[in-house]
């Protein structure tokens, strides 16, 4: 088998409220590079991205040219098209510019594999996690062989019979399904089989923004919310790494040059809570000193975890509470009570943690007076931030779905988050945007923008 020249092509250019180092990309790679020779083109700082693409492509010269499609939506969740378009204007130029096979991989593709892979014109799609299928991609087609157009990873092939019977049936077409059939006794990869990310091929403006790297401790969500596309990408079954594996990451980027923050990825760092607990313990015994933030969940989230997450050097955390109305939680699946949000936001002050809560405004058929409990239940639970989201789109694989009431919230919310300088919109631009990310790096305030919120309002010092 001969040696393949990869580009690995990163197209994801939001950068509000931040960058986000592309670490599936940049584990692809990893995976790829000891038998084949890849370079990587992130297009986030590039202001000609198109041209980026073409010059990459003239200097390089690839026999493969994998492309990352990250999201479906931007950060201000106003709709796919536009973003769509981009990535069909990317594709494009690489179709034009080399012969080479063009494969399609990121969440984006496995949320929308069958649309995106014409729409975009590529020859293969990969759906799912990426390190093995794209790797074994690669080296079928440098044996001369002809691989199947969608190569679904191991994780999409072991829930086949799930496949089979959802609403994604329709939405990816029956020959995906007949895939993940095929291989329905897959079993899924120890994550510590898996290499880290190429992390010397990220980008130097990652940090210079503010500092912050990302890792994953496990991937997988057994939760059920209604809206979530967590499970289709990673799978129900959760698979975590081994504690000391996750520490010596953390250890790396802390020594890393440019790095002074760390963003654990997880869909929810505390569940399981026992490994959870062991990362954190692991992380006070090796004493590795890095400030990180994460997302958790306020199931299995109790006192003495989020003791062990501030000993370990937590600084703050995301809570995808999403509503104030226990009707609207239960439609939506939610698995926890106000309650326990009440418990988790004590615990969280008294450990100096700081917290910043999610709201989904419009889901399940949610009126404007369940909304507006919603907004009364912020107020008596007055978390440092608090992110509202106007509903949009129901797991981003089965289409758009804007809620009923869309712009009676969206006129509610105008209303109401100036008047809280803990809130933030990002559709109404409310405390977020190009101006607030320049002010903090005018700042060199290092780290997540919304911690930085959180510390104002509480009158703590930034660092």
């Amino acid at each position: 088998m001969d040696a393949m020249r990869v580009l690995l092509v990163s197209a994801n250019r939001e950068k509000l409220p931040s960058a986000v180092v592309p670490i599936g990309v940049l584990s692809v790679a990893a995976a790829v590079r000891d038998a084949h020779e890849v370079s990587v083109l992130d297009l986030c700082f590039e202001d000609d991205p198109l041209g980026a693409v073409a010059t990459a492509i003239e200097r390089f010269r690839p026999d493969v040219v994998g492309l990352g499609l990250r999201n479906l939506h931007d950060n201000t969740y106003s709709g796919s098209e536009q973003l769509l378009a981009y990535y069909e204007d990317v594709a494009s130029r690489i179709r034009r510019t080399t012969p080479a096979p063009l494969v399609l991989g990121g969440a984006a593709i496995t949320l929308r594999p069958t649309q995106l892979l014409e729409r975009l014109g590529a020859s293969h799609a990969v759906v799912g996690e990426g390190e093995r299928s794209f790797r074994a991609l690669v080296d079928a087609l440098a044996r001369g062989e002809h691989p199947e157009r969608i190569v679904t990873s191991d994780i999409i092939r072991a829930r086949g019979e799930l496949l089979a019977t959802s609403p994604q049936e329709a939405e990816h077409g029956a020959a995906y399904v007949q895939l993940a059939r095929k291989g329905a006794t897959a079993r899924m990869p120890d994550l510590d089989d898996l290499p880290r990310p190429a992390r010397d091929l990220v980008d130097p403006r990652y940090f210079a923004i503010d500092g912050t790297d990302s890792l994953q401790t496990k991937r997988g969500c057994a939760f059920q919310c209604t809206y979530c596309d967590y499970p289709d990408l990673e799978g129900r079954k959760v698979r975590v790494r081994h504690p000391d594996a996750v520490v010596d990451e953390m250890a790396n980027l802390a020594s890393s040059r440019g790095v002074s923050h760390a963003f654990v990825v997880d869909s929810v760092f505390n569940v399981p809570r026992s490994h959870a607990l062991a990362v954190c313990r692991a992380m006070v015994e090796r004493n590795v000193v890095l400030p990180w933030v994460c997302y958790v969940s306020p199931a299995s989230l109790d006192e003495e975890l989020v003791e062990s997450m501030a000993r370990a050097g937590c600084i703050g955390a995301e809570i995808g509470t999403d509503s104030g109305s226990a009707r609207v939680l239960e439609r939506l699946r939610k698995p926890f009570t106000l309650d326990q949000v009440r418990r988790v936001r004590a615990a969280f002050r008294t450990h100096g943690i700081a917290d910043c809560h999610t709201f989904v405004l419009g889901a399940e058929g949610e009126t404007v007076a369940e909304a507006e409990r919603t907004l009364a239940f912020v107020e008596e639970l007055d978390p440092d931030v608090a992110v509202f989201i106007v509903y949009m789109e129901d797991r981003e694989s089965r289409g758009v779905g804007r809620a009923e009431h869309r712009q009676a919230l969206l006129d509610l919310l105008a209303r109401q988050a100036p008047k809280r300088p803990g809130w933030i919109v990002p559709e109404l631009g409310i405390r977020f945007g190009a101006k607030v990310s320049a002010f903090l790096q005018r700042a060199h305030l290092r780290g997540p923008g919304w911690v930085h919120l959180a510390r104002a309002r509480r009158g703590i010092a930034s660092r």
